[in-house]
């Protein structure tokens, strides 16, 4: 079961940093101002090009998208690491720490879309569903791993 959650973590984290450079594109494009509509950008309130160029879409200046590029490359580490180590509990542990703290951001972040941006995109919702699904796996291989 550790190898298990140590490799969909792993996919995961690999289709989430795709996402993630994904919207930072977007949103690079539109401070160049190339902005392109994105094949997300479905209406008014399903806008993924709306929310990334929102104001309400950045953590401490930085868009929560570009955060995530940090994140994911470090979860695919951590959970690589699992699959070499003997003793992977406190691997587990800090994934579940780094996803954990990723899930809250993305919680605030979604909070932010409904409340002052009044558009959802569907694939930061899409981003919240794989963090929490690292964060689960992460618990999981945490209580089937050794010491």
């Amino acid at each position: 079961m550790k190898k298990t959650s140590a490799l969909t973590i792993i996919t995961v984290s690999l289709i989430g940093m795709l996402n993630a450079i994904y919207l930072t594109y977007l949103f690079l494009q539109d401070k160049w101002g190339e902005a392109e509509k994105s094949f997300c950008d479905i209406n008014s309130s399903l806008s993924c090009s709306s929310v990334i160029t929102s104001k309400y879409a950045q953590f401490l200046g930085v868009p929560v998208c570009t955060i995530a590029l940090f994140v994911y490359p470090v979860l695919i580490v951590l959970a690589w690491m699992t699959l070499k180590a003997k003793k992977t509990r406190n691997l587990f542990y800090g994934i579940s720490l780094l996803s954990a703290m990723g899930l809250m951001l993305n919680i605030v972040y979604i909070y932010n879309e409904m409340v002052y941006i009044k558009a959802l995109c569907v694939l930061c919702i899409l981003c919240t569903v794989f963090i929490l699904t690292d964060l689960v796996m992460s618990m999981i291989g945490y209580s089937k791993s050794n010491e």
